[in-house]
């Protein structure tokens, strides 16, 4: 016996059915009494009528007979799952964002927020690896990088996108999150994370030793102002360093913009390949220094954005590449927000080098490859440079 929810469904399928069949009429009233049908005659979004009414019934079957379903999943739910299904099969980047999700998102863009001060990247494998930021609540709870995250108050994160799984970490300021975390040795461990008032200082310089290096942690859209201002202030004799370890990328334009300050007019940047056509990005203007030798250290949680800020910037020759390879994110995702708020994650292009060279899942190799701490990175700078013998930095 149906219940009486699904009566009040099948009496709205029936109302949907005649509104659709009334608009069908009305289509073929129009094309019969018009040589030159408007384009407001055809079926919105290259749809026919029957791909529209197939979807429908199945969603009413569903809910009318599927035994794995509750008895109140609505048909909202059952089309937000739909769509993240069919995106996730093809696609481990892409991704659908509910109303909710998309809000958090779009709040963790911001230098301050909300949440637990960590970079997430999601391997083709649907692995969700963890990117702590030094000195945010993730690290102190003992979360290092390349961790895998595993569960997040007992949810498995397992092929969810980047994107569902932060909106996961963000909620009120001092309520805490029980995350499931595998380490590099394969250990499995639960952590216990509070959340607290995240302040990102996406591009800020330390001291080793005498040597100033710069650190971008992430590109965010105010990198670029920051980077400026820091290169303003650099002494001309002194080789330049930006330290890009554990750097997971962030805004695709807001790395572009920062290559373009260490690059000459006209250099390429970065292509991307779509469907339609490839877009090319250039630097134009806005060059803060030519002059400095300039060392760019990474590792293989180097990822995404910071791959086409140092591809840019060595495959142009104006930088000395330093550390391990990279992670290897050489997809484009776009987020395209619909009428109701939700949001819908697609993979819509591919990233390629100035010289042409796809590194999706291959990652970047280094010019001079080292493992080890910061120390040895800088040794290898000192080496290269010619600062241990004469204390400057030779011309290139």
């Amino acid at each position: 016996m149906r219940t009486q929810s699904a009566s009040r469904f099948t009496i709205f399928f029936i109302a949907v059915l005649a509104a659709v069949a009334v608009l069908w009429l009305a289509g073929i009233f129009l094309s019969q009494n018009h040589q030159d049908p408007s384009p407001l005659a055809k079926p919105s979004f290259g749809l026919e009528d029957k791909d529209i009414l197939l979807y429908m019934e199945a969603i009413a079957k569903i809910r009318e007979n599927a035994s794995f379903l509750k008895a109140d999943t609505s048909r909202e739910q059952v089309v937000e799952e739909s769509i993240r299904d069919y995106l996730t099969q093809k696609d481990p980047y892409s991704d659908f964002l509910t109303r909710e999700e998309y809000r958090k998102f779009k709040q963790s863009q911001d230098d301050s927020y909300v949440g637990i001060g960590m970079e997430i990247k999601k391997t083709q494998d649907g692995r969700i690896l963890c990117v702590p930021y030094p000195g945010g609540p993730a690290a102190e709870a003992g979360i290092s990088v390349g961790d895998e995250l595993k569960k997040i108050d007992g949810i498995s994160v397992y092929g969810k996108s980047v994107f569902a799984v932060a909106s996961m970490a963000r909620g009120k300021p001092g309520t805490e999150l029980n995350l499931v975390i595998s380490t590099k040795s394969g250990i499995d461990k639960e952590v216990r994370v509070r959340r607290s008032a995240v302040t990102i200082d996406s591009v800020s310089t330390y001291q080793v030793g005498k040597t100033r290096v710069i650190r971008i942690v992430s590109f965010t859209r105010d990198t670029k102002e920051k980077l400026r201002r820091i290169l303003r202030t650099w002494e001309t004799d002194k080789p330049i360093i930006i330290d890009l370890r554990g750097n997971a990328g962030g805004d695709l334009h807001a790395a572009i913009d920062a290559a373009m300050l260490l690059l000459q007019k006209g250099k390429r940047i970065v292509s991307i390949e779509t469907r339609k056509q490839p877009k090319n990005y250039e630097s134009n203007v806005g060059t803060a220094n030519l002059g400095s030798p300039l060392y760019l250290w990474q590792d293989e949680a180097t990822a995404s954005a910071a791959e086409v800020f140092i591809a840019a910037l060595t495959e142009n020759d104006r930088a000395v590449l330093i550390g391990k390879t990279t992670f290897g994110k050489g997809k484009v995702q776009d987020i395209i927000e619909w009428s109701d708020g939700s949001a819908r994650v697609l993979t819509t292009g591919r990233l390629e080098t100035p010289h042409g060279v796809s590194y999706d899942g291959r990652g970047l190799a280094p010019t001079y490859a080292v493992s080890g701490d910061t120390t040895m990175y800088l040794t290898k700078v000192e080496e290269l440079a010619g600062l241990k013998s004469t204390g400057r930095s030779k011309s290139r």
